[in-house]
C-alpha cells in the first residue's frame, strides 16, 4: 500500500501526482492512499464518499473535509517522526522522500537488492515529495484515470446544460484561461498577462478562422472585466476551479499560459493547447496542439 501526503501546489499540480501514483497501482497490483488530495475530494465522485480518497476508489462508513485534513496532517508528523528517528525501513514500510531528482517508479530507486519493486515487496510504503513519476504507465492507463477523476453529479449536470447551450452560439469554442493572481509571484510574473493583453491574442487567433463562428470561453482565478473583450465573442465561465476546469476541458481547443490547470483539461478532454508564453508572437490555429502530459509536465507549473 502506498500512502502519499505531499501538498505539491494546487489542483492541477495535485490531480497530475495522484495520476502518476494511479498509474504505478495499475501497474503492480497496489493501493494508493492520498491524503494530500483532502480539500478537493469533494469534487470528484471516487473520492466525495473516502475519508482516505484511495485507489482503487472505495466507500468510507464515515467522509469529512475535516477529518481528511486532519489526518493528512497526523500523516506527515508520523512521516516526519519517523524520519527523525531513522527508522526508515523495515521488513513492514519503507519512508522514501523525493524533491529532486524525479523518482521513476520504473526505475532503480524502486528496486531492491534482489531487484524486486518495493511496490510489492514492502506492506507500506509512505512517500512524501512531489517528484514521483510513472510516465509509461500515465499513457498506458490514461482512461482509468480520467475516469477517477470524474465530477461529481451536481457538476456534471451543471456543464452538459451549460455546454448545450454553448454549442448553440458558436461553430467552434475556445477556452481561455486567464491566469492571473498566483501568477504575480510565479516565475516573477513571467506570465502574468493583463486582460487586455489576453484580448489583443484572442483578437489575433479569431482573425485565423475565417468565416467560422466562434466563441471565447473565459475562465479565470480573478474577476473579468468583460469590457476589455467588448470586439469579441465572449462568455465568462462559471467561476468554480473544477467546474471552469472541465468546460475547458470540453472546448474545441484551449489556450492560457503554462499551467497544469490547462494541461489537465487538454488531457482529460483531449484537446489541442496552445500555451501562451510570448506575446509577440502572434497566434494563429496552428500552433495549437495536443501536448504530452507524461512528458512535458512539469511540477513547477501550477
Amino acid at each position: 500500500m502506498i500512502i502519499f501526503s505531499n501538498k505539491c501546489g494546487q489542483l492541477g499540480n495535485r490531480m497530475f501526482a495522484f495520476a502518476h501514483l494511479i498509474a504505478s497501482a495499475e501497474a503492480n497490483g497496489q493501493k494508493v492512499i492520498n491524503l494530500s488530495f483532502d480539500e478537493y475530494a469533494r469534487y470528484f465522485e471516487p473520492t466525495q464518499g473516502d475519508l482516505l480518497c484511495r485507489y482503487p476508489p472505495v466507500k468510507s462508513f464515515v467522509s469529512s473535509n475535516r477529518l481528511r485534513s486532519l489526518l493528512f496532517i497526523v500523516n506527515k508528523i508520523i512521516v516526519k517522526l519517523l524520519r527523525n528517528l531513522r527508522f526508515t525501513n523495515s521488513f513492514l514500510h519503507k519512508v522514501i522522500v523525493a524533491d529532486l531528482p524525479e523518482y521513476q517508479f520504473n526505475k532503480s530507486q524502486f528496486y531492491d537488492l534482489k531487484n524486486m519493486s518495493l511496490l510489492r515487496v514492502k506492506p507500506v510504503i509512505f512517500l512524501f515529495g512531489r517528484f514521483f513519476r510513472d510516465y509509461d504507465n500515465v499513457l498506458i492507463h490514461k482512461d482509468k484515470i480520467k475516469r477517477y477523476f470524474t465530477p461529481v453529479n451536481e457538476i456534471q449536470n451543471q456543464l452538459n446544460q451549460l455546454y448545450a447551450a454553448l454549442r448553440l452560439r458558436a461553430d467552434i469554442l475556445i477556452g481561455v484561461h486567464i491566469r492571473r493572481g498566483d501568477y504575480r509571484q510565479f516565475v516573477d510574473g513571467k506570465y502574468l498577462f493583463s486582460q487586455k493583453q489576453y484580448a489583443e491574442k484572442l483578437v489575433e487567433l479569431q482573425r485565423s478562422f475565417g468565416d467560422k463562428k466562434i466563441l471565447f470561453i473565459l475562465c479565470s482565478n480573478e474577476s473579468i472585466d468583460l469590457s476589455n473583450f467588448e470586439s469579441l465573442p465572449i462568455v465568462a465561465g462559471p467561476g468554480h476551479l473544477v467546474t471552469d476546469m472541465y468546460l475547458l476541458a470540453k472546448c474545441d481547443y484551449i489556450m492560457g499560459p503554462p499551467s497544469t490547470y490547462t494541461l489537465w483539461a487538454s488531457f482529460y478532454g483531449e484537446k489541442p493547447l496552445y500555451q501562451l508564453r510570448d506575446l509577440n508572437r502572434v497566434i494563429n490555429i496552428d500552433l495549437f496542439v495536443h501536448l504530452n502530459p507524461s512528458i512535458l509536465y512539469n511540477f513547477s507549473f501550477n
